[in-house]
């Protein structure tokens, strides 16, 4: 039987109220996943499962490279590339799944997955939070200083 994610744990939340909702309904998505890739025997229908999470990866890897653009994240490259790959990974598990069309393929995808989903999240993901977090930090350091030399003149 697939190992999926289980329940939401807090480590996945990165403290961008945007990617949040989104990682969290990523992960729905996988759960679900996950429960009906098993069950279904229509390779039609495993197909449809592998494009609708391929399409929401899509939109939320935009949405979030988006943001990582907005905010000039130096690592932005890279990360984009890592969204890429994964795509791409998923198209190569989606045809595999076509053609070998056995419970064991869909384990094999959603155990993928699932590991990349947690670690994408809490090391990728969690570098261009801390990136953020570190440019509000230095915005808030510089305020007051601002304010003060406003003050004196």
């Amino acid at each position: 039987m697939s190992k999926h994610l289980g329940e939401w744990k807090e480590c996945y939340e990165l403290g961008i109220e945007d990617i949040d909702l989104q990682h969290h309904f990523f992960f729905n998505l996988i759960n679900r996943l996950a429960n009906e890739l098993l069950q279904a025997k229509d390779v039609q229908f495993r197909m449809d499962l592998i494009n609708e999470l391929n399409a929401y990866a899509k939109f939320h890897f935009i949405s979030e490279e988006n943001m990582m653009r907005k905010y000039e994240y130096p690592d932005f490259l890279h990360h984009r590339n890592l969204h890429i790959e994964l795509i791409g990974q998923l198209s190569t598990k989606e045809n595999m799944l076509i053609l070998v069309d056995e419970n064991a393929e869909a384990d094999a995808v959603i155990l993928f997955l699932g590991e990349w989903f947690q670690d994408h999240t809490r090391n990728i993901d969690r570098k261009f939070a801390d990136y953020l977090l570190e440019m509000e930090t230095a915005d808030c350091m510089q305020q007051p200083k601002e304010k003060s030399i406003t003050t004196e003149n």
